[in-house]
């Protein structure tokens, strides 16, 4: 069976180099080939196999008529708060002018989202348009602009800008949201 088998592939292996190959049956009757000359043997002349390559014009042909899709590659977005400012500070309002700038122009397919403290700021914002803040308490805030392509994955995040918002407590004297209220009066300190 081995004697069948090694045959087997010293034939495929001449016939794809195309040479000349020698049969000859030996006293037992086991048929042999050989690219060597061997007493009594058949000289066999095997031509080469036949293969077929394309012509590059033809490959080319065929990859023109199927171009393959061309993706919208997503632009490289810079966005920013541009107000307010960093650390500025609003002394008595619970309403804050700001504004974020994106560069390029937003894609119609994705959008511009505003955060205050993390939370989503429920008004549509426009790049470039002064929009309020509304009911922000006194206190310490930080105001980020994020965009996001229609699948929901984020093109830009800007960083967080801090900034403050004092109001004046009702209790305080003198204080613009109670104007009529009666000073608190002196009291002496007590020792620790």
């Amino acid at each position: 069976m081995r004697a069948v088998v090694f045959t087997l592939m010293f034939m495929a292996a001449a016939l794809a180099s195309a040479a000349t190959i020698y049969k000859w049956v030996d006293e037992n009757g086991v048929t042999h080939y050989s690219d060597q000359p061997h007493p009594g043997a058949q000289k066999i002349q095997v031509e080469a196999a036949q293969t077929y390559k394309g012509s590059s014009s033809q490959a080319r042909s065929s990859a023109s008529a199927a171009p393959p899709p061309k993706t919208a590659s997503a632009p490289t977005y810079s966005c920013s708060v541009s107000r307010p400012a960093a650390q500025e500070m609003f002394p008595n309002t619970d309403m804050v002018p700001a504004s974020v700038h994106v560069e390029p122009p937003l894609r119609p397919t994705d959008r511009l989202f505003v955060t205050l403290d993390g939370a989503a700021v429920p008004a549509t914002v426009s790049p470039d348009a002064e929009f309020d803040l509304t009911s922000v308490l006194r206190g310490a805030h930080q105001l980020a602009a994020r965009i996001e392509d229609a699948s929901g994955a984020t093109l830009c995040q800007s960083q967080p800008v801090p900034f403050y918002v004092r109001q004046a407590s009702v209790l305080a004297p003198n204080s613009p949201l109670a104007p009529n209220a009666p000073p608190l009066p002196n009291l002496p300190l007590r020792p620790h």
